[in-house]
């Protein structure tokens, strides 16, 4: 992603795609941030699995503060009980899922940082051995940990619900149909992903 040319990639998905050159004009430059703690960044796609938006940001942000702040550590999350991760709202299988990642890589099982040499279905193939890790957490990881350019999450619901909307598809798309648009979005699927989660957005408020 750092080598990666933001207005580049808005550029040419807007004139491949006029659907996304629209949400591209709506939505407005591309704010996407990456977060090189990759333990932090798991933990966080462990809490959004199923949830909404808002609902996964409001357990984050209680996660963060039973945590003392953003310095989200596998050491320091050990140190926390089911019950008190439960408390924050945590279903028993997330407790589970999180403590065990921490785990891994506190028992250094798990090398966050050399996922970075590997491809993106080799960092899918180790982070699905983890317990509560499936592809949808695999890819919010290469996409927002990673920075990968191109991952597309073909079913995450936001996604789903978004190509719905402003493509006027029946709902909900299938898998098919989602990967045939998105080979127009090719080598910039995670940009395009990034763009139908905010115009989400814009149709729920009635913007589109």
């Amino acid at each position: 992603m750092a080598d990666t040319d933001f207005d580049s990639a808005c550029r040419i998905l807007g004139r491949r795609d006029s659907v996304m050159r629209r949400a591209i004009k709506l939505v407005g430059p591309c704010r996407m941030e990456v977060d090189s703690n990759g333990f932090r960044m798991l933990v966080r796609s462990i809490v959004g699995q199923q949830l909404s938006t808002s609902a996964a940001a409001t357990i984050w942000q209680r996660f963060l503060a039973l945590n003392g702040g953003r310095r989200v550590s596998a050491k320091k999350t050990l140190l926390f009980g089911t019950d008190q991760l439960r408390e924050v709202g945590l279903s028993s299988a997330k407790c589970r899922a999180v403590l065990g990642i921490a785990r891994s890589v506190s028992e250094k099982r798990l090398r966050l940082s050399a996922l970075r040499r590997l491809s993106d279905q080799e960092v899918t193939d180790e982070l699905i051995k983890l317990r509560g890790v499936g592809p949808w957490t695999a890819q919010m990881f290469l996409m927002f940990s990673l920075g990968r350019p191109d991952v597309f999450p073909v079913r995450d619901l936001g996604i789903v619900n978004s190509v719905s909307s402003l493509y006027h598809l029946n709902s909900p798309v299938s898998e098919e149909e989602l990967l045939q648009i998105s080979v127009t979005w090719r080598p910039y699927r995670t940009f395009a992903s990034w763009y139908l989660w905010q115009a989400l957005d814009l149709v729920r408020q009635g913007k589109w």
